[in-house]
């Protein structure tokens, strides 16, 4: 499970993770560092087919933003 959620009046972002969500996000960052770019982190409903998939809710059952973009702006 991974999902993002906007909480505080859109303030503050909340991310839900498990072991394997932990390891999506954990690879997306880590594929970002060595070649840079940016990944989609998305659900399935939002056209993900594969790897880098977001959880349509979060664990309480509420849903989830459908599409996390994280673009590498380092040197």
């Amino acid at each position: 499970m991974l999902g993002f959620q906007l909480t505080d009046e859109g303030r503050t972002i909340q991310i839900y993770c498990d072991e394997e969500g932990g390891a999506v996000l954990i690879r997306a960052l880590e594929k970002l560092r060595a070649d840079g770019g940016h990944v989609h982190l998305r659900t399935r409903s939002d056209g993900a087919s594969r790897g880098l998939e977001l959880s349509e809710k979060d664990p309480w059952g509420r849903g989830t933003i459908p599409e996390v973009i994280i673009d590498w702006v380092g040197d």
